[in-house]
């Protein structure tokens, strides 16, 4: 029986370098372009190699390396994406001084071989889309903050009028797609349930528990540890010796888009809340500054609502033990 083979993937906008490692340690590489005819050319190289199980590994660009992902996992390969900072640490380690594509697909190749990352468990359509019109809806977001500070500054009339026009049909765009983002969670069952419990909780709105449902994958974790990692929220100590002792700070590494939808709702939490309230006094109380209090509201509320989800349970603001399911 033939051993596994490691695939390393290193994606851009036009093409993917492909490095295989062989269970020789040969490696062999090749180019492609990033279109499905090309995904059909990986295919046709690979099977002339006559592989039996092959194991493919690469980073996560997203809309560049999304679609290469499933098509590699439809077609009965295993499928790992690993975190960038990750690989390029790992390249460090290995003393690479360069930096290829060519290079980049050879190391995620061996660190597949040598780590063994976990399967990418991809995430159900609804939630896919969902992600989609969510981080369309930023975009948005962030065109109408910038129309709606340059309205305050104009002196003009005839750039007023054009700077009122386009909000208009910006503001118009945004209804839209929230309400798409309504009915997409309405027209799955779990998704609207899960919908449900995250607003109950007193601090995440309608507009924060779409955005959350849309980038996490709840049922993926079993412990607050494991959630707090993916937001990049848990505590990162530096310490060497007996001389250096920097402030704990937040990893950072993680999911900054989930980072940024946790911030309000943790400001939220703290005016709203009396159980956040009560553990940022708690905090406050203790000498931790303004920020780290706002971090540790955010990975409270983030570890609460994987509980309340796993438990398939509504928040009780009465903090019983036993949390009653409501209508």
């Amino acid at each position: 029986m033939k051993e596994a083979v490691f695939l390393g993937l290193d994606v851009a906008k036009l093409n993917f370098e492909a490095c295989l490692l062989l269970p020789d340690g040969k490696a062999l590489k090749n180019k492609f372009q990033n279109t499905p005819v090309g995904f059909s050319k990986l295919l046709v190289w690979l099977g002339g190699l006559e592989l039996t199980e092959i194991f493919a590994c690469l980073e996560p660009t997203g809309v560049y390396s999304r679609r290469l992902a499933n098509f590699i996992l439809q077609s009965g390969m295993r499928v790992s994406q690993v975190n960038s900072y990750t690989v390029q640490c790992y390249g460090r380690s290995k003393n690479f001084r360069s930096k290829t594509d060519r290079i980049d697909a050879y190391l995620l190749a061996d660190y597949c071989r040598t780590q063994n990352p976990p399967v990418w468990d991809p995430p159900a359509p609804t939630q896919s889309e969902l992600k989609e019109v969510q981080r369309r809806l930023a975009s948005l977001d962030e065109q109408i903050r910038q129309e709606e500070n340059r309205l305050d500054v104009c002196e003009f009339s005839v750039v007023r009028d054009d700077i009122e026009e386009n909000l208009g049909r910006l503001y118009v765009r945004r209804k839209k797609l929230e309400t798409v983002a309504s009915s997409l969670v309405k027209s799955d069952e779990v998704m609207a349930r899960n919908f449900k419990i995250l607003n109950s909780i007193i601090g995440i709105g309608e507009k924060s528990a779409l955005r959350l449902l849309a980038l996490v994958q709840f049922e993926k974790f079993t412990s607050g540890r494991q959630v707090g990692c993916f937001a990049g929220l848990t505590p990162r100590a530096f310490d060497s010796g007996t001389s250096v002792h920097k402030k704990p700070r937040i990893s950072r590494i993680g999911s900054s888009e989930l980072r940024a939808g946790l911030y309000f709702p943790a400001m939220v939490a703290i005016q709203c809340n009396p159980q956040m309230r009560a553990f940022a006094e708690r905090l406050k109380a203790k000498g931790k500054p303004p920020k780290v209090v706002i971090c540790a509201v955010m990975r409270k509320l983030l570890v609460l609502a994987t509980t309340l989800i796993r438990n398939q349970q509504f928040y009780d603001p009465q903090f019983h033990p036993e949390l009653s399911i409501t209508p």
